[in-house]
């Protein structure tokens, strides 16, 4: 239970301590005392602060000294601490996304974050061009920057305030069907050649692609690739196997970089050097192909439909392509119009197995001959209380009788 009191301080003209200015309260939190001022001088108000701070308290909501004292900056090393924790390989685009945060709420109290500065920001940024992707990012990155406040002990956020959130349609329907791919790969050169038959039969990512090296990853007695878990996105390790085309395309690298270079344990190299990016090798071969708007992920989109088209269980597929979310391999399944005709002609097919009669007209439809006609007894057709023999009411059923006119019609 709380009470309130009031600080003495000594009468000017008698010395004496007497009780003078704001009233104070004193409070207890989880057994320890709280003293903390109630700003009112009335002590009926001050009494209604005192409540809701005890109410507070209950609830476990209470602003302790460090909700009052966060500012933006103490909530980045939070985000900083969990990366460096979790061992995240994101950091960078984080850094980007705080660049754009710190000249906004650089200096803030966490506490004053609201909605309002929220919307504020976001409008900010869409007059300066920002997609509405890049927006959400940032407010992704600040969003769980408080909430890692939030579960810090003891908190340094109590209340998280609601995040805007913008529409998105950047999600990218490329895909790359099986003669542009080999038109790509017999005029690529060799090292986006072997990265791009990968990509293309497996779905893999670039960044996995060009981290395999031939002795900890390509088992060729096996014909297997065994990826490790920190070569993948999802910290996952997996292994794909490679038969037809892909072997053989992968037995002749291998019997290259053997011959040629064989100090290098790279499985995708330029004249036995790592290949960290082919960005702009990858724009040249397309332009000089004539081809616009394919990029290199268009081949891990495909490589994703090809398991699907192929029959493989969707569970199987995700493995594959190291997928965790169903979410995200939907939007990789993408659908084109061949499969769009094929799901057609395959209902015509359907339908045409299930029907009986032929959709022909009333004057082509083949009828009975006069020999097969045979007569058959016809039965009174009744309705109503007229069909129970029992009933008092008289038979409805369809006969002759005379029709008793209504005489009100008649006249």
């Amino acid at each position: 239970m709380g009470m309130l009191y009031r600080r003495k301080k000594p009468d000017p003209a008698t010395g004496k301590l007497v009780e003078q200015g704001l009233w104070w309260m004193k409070f207890y939190d989880d057994g320890k005392p709280i003293y903390e001022s109630t700003g009112k001088l009335e002590k009926r108000e001050a009494l209604i602060v005192l409540r809701r701070a005890e109410t507070k308290v209950a609830d476990g909501q209470r602003e302790g000294p460090a909700v009052k004292r966060t500012r933006f900056e103490d909530l980045i090393e939070e985000l900083k601490n969990d990366y460096i924790l979790k061992r995240r390989k994101t950091w960078k685009l984080r850094e980007q996304h705080l660049a754009h945060l710190k000249p906004v709420f650089g200096g803030m109290r966490a506490k004053a974050i609201t909605t309002p500065k929220l919307q504020a920001y976001v409008a900010k940024r869409l007059e300066e061009g920002a997609a509405p992707a890049t927006v959400n990012r940032e407010l992704d990155c600040l969003h769980r920057m408080m909430i890692l406040g939030q579960r810090h002990t003891p908190p340094k956020v109590i209340f998280i305030p609601h995040f805007p959130r913008l529409t998105e349609d950047n999600v990218r329907e490329g895909f790359c069907e099986h003669d542009a791919y080999l038109c790509i790969r017999g005029a690529a050169p060799y090292h986006i050649q072997v990265a791009a038959t990968i990509g293309y039969y497996t779905g893999m990512r670039k960044a996995e692609i060009l981290s395999l090296q031939w002795d900890k990853h390509m088992d060729m007695e096996q014909h297997c690739i065994r990826l490790e878990r920190k070569q993948t996105k999802t910290n996952t390790s997996r292994g794909l196997y490679m038969t037809g085309d892909f072997l053989k395309v992968m037995l002749k690298a291998k019997e290259v970089r053997g011959r040629e270079y064989p100090n290098c344990p790279w499985v995708v190299h330029l004249k036995g050097q790592r290949v960290k990016s082919f960005d702009h090798g990858w724009t040249a071969l397309m332009k000089r192909l004539g081809i616009s708007g394919v990029l290199f992920h268009d081949l891990r989109r495909t490589g994703v439909r090809n398991l699907v088209r192929a029959g493989v269980p969707e569970t199987v597929a995700m493995k594959i392509s190291g997928h965790k979310t169903r979410s995200v391999f939907d939007r990789y399944n993408i659908t084109s119009e061949e499969d769009l005709k094929e799901a057609a002609n395959r209902l015509d097919t359907y339908i045409q197995q299930k029907m009986v009669t032929l959709p022909v007209t009333l004057e082509e439809a083949p009828g009975p001959s006069e020999s097969d006609l045979v007569a058959q007894p016809v039965e009174k057709w009744r309705r109503g209380w007229g069909s129970n023999p029992r009933s008092r009411c008289q038979d409805s059923s369809f006969r002759d009788c005379p029709i008793r006119p209504l005489s009100h019609l008649s006249a």
